[in-house]
């Protein structure tokens, strides 16, 4: 017979192993004869009892073996799963990203599952956590869940903070706790960070408290050669902008300022005002630098006092507002001792109310150009 492409072939396999038996009968590619395939149990119980595609099935099935004398071992499993709300859907994801779960021993995977529901783990939130980290399962409950959730406990103390702490960063509860969790604490905790601070880091940056101890040692120094004190609000802000860039990166973005005009002193001052200051890419620090300094003449010295400016989206917020201003400086509306910057920075209500509704009247078509439906000529 004439070959069939791969794809086709697949689809072929498939619709036959669900619908007829395990015994799939196909036509040689090569020849006119027919070649008998016997898909194993375990994918056959992929497919059949896991939903999987028969494609996925049989790759997995080439690492994992079941044992077809013990079926009620692992339907225990998937009942288990079911009965803990864990949909289709969740069972798919979950049995292809962590195949041997299939073999656990029910009893000790129950105690996992229980134990995380028991703490405020429950429904979306368990499934979302355990299928997007099949790793918490491997752990012992004993030697690492527990410890795991103890420790969050003590600094975050309520359940509510912990799930919000684990949405963001579920690999907090199998991750590495006594080799970099409690040192990265205890090395906040010596300089001088307090427990309220390093709560809201591990609630709202719970991956800056992942990295490697060495890392951390760096960021806290780095944070202290800007004058960022441990107690400062944007310590905690400070530190995993510190940590998400290399040496390197932070030497360019600190250049590149000072191509801008600003010196090392302001830059530093701008850090220690809003450390995202330094989290812009070097695309945005340039594109918006040379706006402010070229076009809108801003001094370096007035964007270090208004750091927030590298903050905002250019089409939504600078460029209308800029026109604005622009339209009402030409027409003389526009009071000269305002600052400019300071302006960028207000509040879209206030910023509405004072220079765009306030002045309709005197400029019909002012709201058409902040909301870019039309531009005026000046």
């Amino acid at each position: 017979m004439a070959k069939l492409p791969f794809k086709s072939l697949l689809c072929l396999m498939q619709k036959r192993f669900l619908t007829t038996s395990p015994t799939l009968y196909i036509s040689s590619l090569s020849s006119s004869s027919s070649t008998l395939l016997s898909p194993s149990y375990t994918a056959q119980f992929l497919v059949k009892s896991c939903g999987l595609p028969l494609d996925s099935a049989i790759s997995i099935s080439q690492k994992l073996n079941l044992d077809e004398n013990k079926p009620q071992k692992h339907a225990s499993v998937l009942e288990l799963l079911k009965s803990h709300g864990f949909s289709n859907t969740h069972i798919v994801k979950l049995v292809s990203r962590y195949p041997l779960i299939l073999q656990s021993q029910v009893d000790k995977l129950k105690l996992k599952v229980e134990y995380l529901h028991d703490n405020g783990l429950v429904g979306p939130v368990l499934h979302e956590l355990i299928v997007s980290n099949p790793n918490i399962l491997r752990r012992s409950l004993d030697k690492h869940i527990k410890p795991s959730l103890d420790f969050l406990k003590e600094f975050l103390e309520t359940n509510e903070k912990i799930v919000t702490a684990i949405k963001r960063g579920s690999w907090l509860l199998s991750f590495d706790l006594k080799g970099i969790l409690k040192p990265n604490t205890f090395l906040l905790i010596k300089e001088g960070v307090p427990r309220k601070r390093i709560s809201q880091l591990i609630t709202l940056q719970p991956r800056a408290i992942m990295q490697n101890v060495d890392r951390m040692l760096y960021a806290t120094e780095r944070a202290r050669s800007l004058d960022i004190k441990p107690t400062d609000s944007t310590y905690v802000t400070a530190i995993p902008v510190i940590l998400s860039m290399t040496e390197s990166t932070w030497k360019r973005k600190v250049e590149l300022y000072k191509k801008f005009g600003l010196t090392e002193v302001e830059i530093f001052k701008a850090i220690k005002r809003q450390p995202y200051f330094m989290a812009c890419s070097e695309e945005k620090i340039k594109s918006l630098m040379n706006f402010y300094t070229y076009t809108m003449k801003l001094k370096p010295s007035a964007i270090a006092t208004y750091p927030r400016l590298l903050l905002y989206s250019f089409d939504a917020r600078i460029q209308p507002r800029f026109n604005v201003l622009n339209i009402l400086a030409s027409k003389k509306l526009l009071k000269t001792h305002k600052k400019i910057a300071w302006l960028l920075t207000q509040s879209e209500a206030k910023f509405l109310t004072n220079y765009v509704n306030k002045y309709l009247d005197q400029v019909p078509d002012l709201m058409e150009l902040y909301r870019g439906v039309k531009t005026i000529d000046l």
